[in-house]
């Protein structure tokens, strides 16, 4: 990729020759941009070991699919520096794949802070615990057990 985040390089301020044509009629002078220089990439199939290193951690990570039968397994290289980045192969075949969001591995990446500590759950007791309803024939019978419980009381008063 290069640093214009193209694949290929493409100059913006390049005229069609339409443009040009209307440009000579014009007399009037512009300030315009100087010509931009295309952008070279590396050139492919460059060694690994040219690529630099991330806070001392080497560029790639290689590994073997399978230890089962490491005859048939293929090597697989997984970028450090590109998250998502794979290159496997297999004899002299290979391919490489990018799985991932675009951005680089950076080491300072945000972190939120972690949440607070769970609070403790407010003690159960009879104040708050819900009871179901009674039916009307409870209610019916603790009325009449209240209104048995006050002729008592008043019988006991006279």
């Amino acid at each position: 990729i290069l640093p214009q985040g193209r694949c290929v390089w493409f100059n913006a301020y390049q005229k069609s020759e339409e443009e040009d044509e209307e440009e000579e009629d014009e007399e009037e002078e512009r300030d315009e941009p100087g010509e931009q220089e295309p952008e070279v990439g590396p050139p492919l199939l460059t060694p690994l070991s040219e690529d630099a290193e991330i806070n001392h951690t080497p560029p790639w990570t290689a590994r073997l699919s399978s230890h089962v039968v490491p005859q048939y397994a293929l090597a697989i290289l997984r970028s450090n520096l590109w998250p998502g980045a794979y290159a496997f192969t297999s004899n002299k075949k290979f391919e490489n794949i990018y799985v991932g969001w675009g951005l680089k591995y950076n080491p300072e990446n945000y972190s939120p802070p972690p949440p607070p500590e769970v609070m403790t759950e407010y003690p159960s007791g009879p104040e708050i615990t819900e009871i179901s309803d009674p039916t009307v024939e409870e209610e019916q019978a603790l009325k009449a057990a209240q209104e048995e419980a006050l002729e008592e009381e008043e019988e006991e008063e006279e």
